[in-house]
């Protein structure tokens, strides 16, 4: 099935639906296999590579802010900004497969439609600051809104100030999610995240393999 080359693939996903315990699972396969050193995993907001974004994402998440979205998106672009020239840009270019927990879809949505800071501007602005820098291809992990909530009450016992909602706003979220997609539908492949950790697993692998990512 490999007609492209697959450099940069991004994990995007509604809450609870499993995706960052999957990344977790694929880093310890790949381990496993003896494969980890081709393989770079970085995560959003902040970086597994830069200080600085992480500094910035402490301020996103901080609880005792109140950013109107706008400033919500110009914190995550320099984030990722900094992820990208600190981590992504640079392992790309020594020939690794980066693997990243959410990139900049989760800006076009949280803060693009949720926000109301406008669709085509945050991405617009995403795609001016990453220098145009898409993914190969991204993973969604799709779950009902009513599943989400019930998973929430059952794993969290606090939120942070991004993740404290009801079932309405996880339906208008899985909706902006699918404006997205939409959008460029071609570069996303959607799995249903209602199963076990076992087999969301096993589906993640089957795309990576066919696609000879792993």
């Amino acid at each position: 099935m490999k007609n492209k080359q697959y450099n940069f693939i991004v994990f995007e996903g509604m809450d609870c639906a499993g995706k960052t315990s999957i990344i977790n699972m694929l880093k310890l396969y790949l381990e496993k296999e003896h494969k980890l050193d081709k393989y770079v995993f970085t995560r959003e907001p902040g970086s597994t590579f830069s200080n600085e974004a992480e500094k910035i994402r402490n301020l996103i998440l901080d609880k005792e802010n109140n950013f109107s979205p706008i400033i919500d998106a110009l914190l995550f672009v320099a984030s990722r900004r900094l992820n990208l020239e600190h981590g992504i840009w640079p392992s790309l270019k020594e020939g690794k497969i980066v693997f990243s927990d959410r990139y900049f879809y989760s800006s076009f949505v949280y803060q693009g439609i949720l926000g109301n800071a406008g669709f085509e501007t945050v991405r617009d602005l995403n795609y001016l600051i990453t220098n145009h820098t898409k993914p190969d291809l991204v993973i969604f992990f799709d779950l009902e809104p009513e599943i989400v909530i019930q998973r929430l009450k059952t794993l969290r016992t606090e939120t942070d100030r991004l993740e404290h909602q009801d079932v309405e706003y996880y339906i208008k979220l899985r909706e902006a999610y699918y404006k997205v997609i939409n959008d460029d539908p071609q570069r996303f492949v959607i799995i249903n995240s209602s199963s076990t950790l076992e087999d969301l697993f096993k589906e993640t692998l089957k795309i990576l393999k066919e696609r000879e990512i792993i």
